[in-house]
């Protein structure tokens, strides 16, 4: 098993590069690829994190080497970290629209030359953002199954560990999602969460305390509310305070707000994102078939519901049945029918993106 890091030069790709030797993710006999650009600082910086990670690990690692255009990439498991990040000033506005058009390019010139010079097989995984828009790419190109956003796994362990806080137990014990788009159209998906260790009524009783009176559709305004509230006391430097206000909220505000609060303070979320990164890697490692939430491109018969029922194709993350082979079906799309017209909803907001990117 080889795993190549695109981007390995930047915040993500760097703490990746880490996790993964600490981890032990990959034999000795393994190879790690370290992959970056010619033209840019990564033809010094990657040599030094390959004889860094060497002087770290030394017991450990697989094999390292380092790649410097998209020709050298030769990896069965690809993760994707390259392109432009989000602004982390407080005054300044993340706009997706010019973060789509920086990175499409960069999506397109790795996924045609992977497509063209692969071995066919690659599995990647989407971690530089818009994800939507990089699975949306690399799916045209190499083929739908064989790619995976981890946006939609990072906020569903985001979502977990939130309510695992407010129940006191362990992130792993909480069944809980975040589907939809890794972005503002989010979809919480509390209707059957489920604690495990936890008997029936106790879990009727934890759902009923997490959605209260509130009801699936008001997530949004309350999310939008939120951060614009929270962007004001960023621009007047009231760091703590945001803070404070965030870990005041319900668990599923809580899980966007509190990274976003990060992000901005100029801390980034970097490590945390490599970190879920890696227990998703751990996953496909392990060899066996796993339940991972992930934006992926959906056609209408993936969706296993009625020929009546709404079944639109497109980028949307979803629970799926995953392996280093790549996805196979959806899963776990048991939710109220007031969280599938939100995720039918988040399915359209992500298609209008799209397509108004692609006319860029």
């Amino acid at each position: 098993m080889d795993i190549a890091i695109i981007g390995a030069n930047g915040d993500v790709g760097r703490q990746l590069a880490v996790q993964i030797v600490a981890h032990q993710l990959l034999s000795p006999r393994s190879r790690l690829q370290l992959v970056g650009r010619r033209d840019g600082a990564s033809h010094r910086a990657l040599h030094g994190l390959r004889a860094d990670l060497y002087d770290a690990f030394a017991e450990i690692t697989p094999e390292i080497d380092v790649a410097l255009t998209p020709e050298e990439v030769a990896a069965d498991l690809i993760l994707f970290c390259a392109g432009r990040t989000a602004p982390t000033a407080p005054n300044q506005v993340v706009n997706r629209q010019e973060l789509a058009r920086a990175n499409r390019a960069v999506f397109e010139s790795y996924a045609r030359v992977i497509a063209e010079r692969g071995n066919g097989q690659e599995l990647v995984i989407m971690v530089t953002n818009p994800v939507e828009l990089g699975v949306a790419v690399f799916a045209q190109h190499l083929g739908r199954r064989r790619v995976l956003g981890m946006g939609a796994w990072q906020d569903s362990m985001r979502l977990r560990r939130e309510i695992a806080a407010d129940f006191g137990v362990r992130r792993q014990r909480v069944q809980a999602y975040m589907l939809g788009e890794h972005g503002d159209a989010l979809v919480p998906i509390l209707s059957r969460l489920w604690i495990h260790g936890f008997d029936d009524a106790e879990n009727r009783e934890a759902r009923a305390r997490l959605c209260g009176t509130r009801r699936p559709a008001d997530f949004a305004p309350a999310l939008a509310a939120g951060k614009r509230y929270l962007a004001q006391l960023l621009v007047e430097e009231r760091v703590e305070e945001a803070f404070r206000h965030a870990e005041a909220q319900p668990p599923d505000l809580r899980a966007v707000l509190l990274p976003l609060i990060t992000h901005i303070s100029g801390a980034k979320t970097a490590i945390s994102t490599a970190a879920v990164t890696a227990e998703m890697v751990e996953q496909l490692l392990s060899g066996a078939q796993a339940v991972i939430p992930a934006q992926v491109w959906l056609e209408p018969d993936d969706w296993g519901e009625p020929s009546g029922a709404a079944r639109p194709r497109g980028v949307l993350g979803v629970p799926v049945i995953c392996s280093l082979r790549g996805w196979s079906q959806v899963t776990d799309l048991d939710m109220s029918d007031d969280e599938r017209v939100q995720l039918l909803a988040a399915q359209a907001a992500i298609a209008a993106r799209l397509e108004d990117w692609s006319h860029d």
